[in-house]
């Protein structure tokens, strides 16, 4: 039978809070569990929007975020979460989790199937067109998304707007 102990989840932010680092700034609590249970810490350094094969909880613990999603007739909202609050972002909604400094969060996923895969695109600043979509296996999260997000940033060519010009800024911090 597996070790079923209780862990302080105050505590372990306290003890790992110097492994957060990078765009996505997220570490996993249980890397054994079906679920992918992790904590992020702000301020990530994102302008990519996540579109999840299945459902994504957030919880804020400390500080609160701002969600950028884009519904299905294409329109952005700006979703906030406070402190202590609680949002469901379902499945294929794509989403953009804007985390200021000292801000610390939950974030429960499951595990991705084999057949599944995660996307991230990014929007155009000035006129809202699709600049790019990547397509990846999501295995581990805290290395996937990282690469993927590196990847987009290091070209200007996939930053750049075919339909108006912009090129989308590489995010403080990235």
């Amino acid at each position: 039978m597996a070790n079923i102990v209780p862990l302080h989840l105050m505590r372990w932010i306290e003890e790992h809070q110097g492994h957060f680092s990078g765009p996505v700034a997220n570490r996993e609590v249980f890397p054994e569990s079906e679920f992918i249970y992790q904590i992020v810490r702000g301020p990530n350094a994102r302008n990519d929007f996540h579109i999840d094969p299945g459902d994504e909880i957030f919880c804020q613990l400390k500080g609160d975020i701002t969600v950028r999603c884009i519904h299905p007739d294409g329109t952005m909202r700006d979703v906030r979460v406070r402190e202590g609050e609680v949002m469901l972002c379902r499945a294929g909604t794509p989403h953009c989790p804007i985390r200021p400094p000292d801000t610390w969060g939950l974030v429960i996923e499951r595990k991705r199937r084999a057949d599944e895969l995660d996307r991230l695109a990014w929007f155009c600043e000035r006129c809202g067109a699709k600049l790019h979509e990547a397509t990846f296996s999501c295995a581990n999260i805290e290395v996937e998304l990282r690469e993927v997000i590196q990847e987009f940033n290091a070209s200007a060519k996939l930053r750049t707007c075919a339909k108006c010009g912009a090129v989308l800024p590489v995010p403080a911090g990235a």
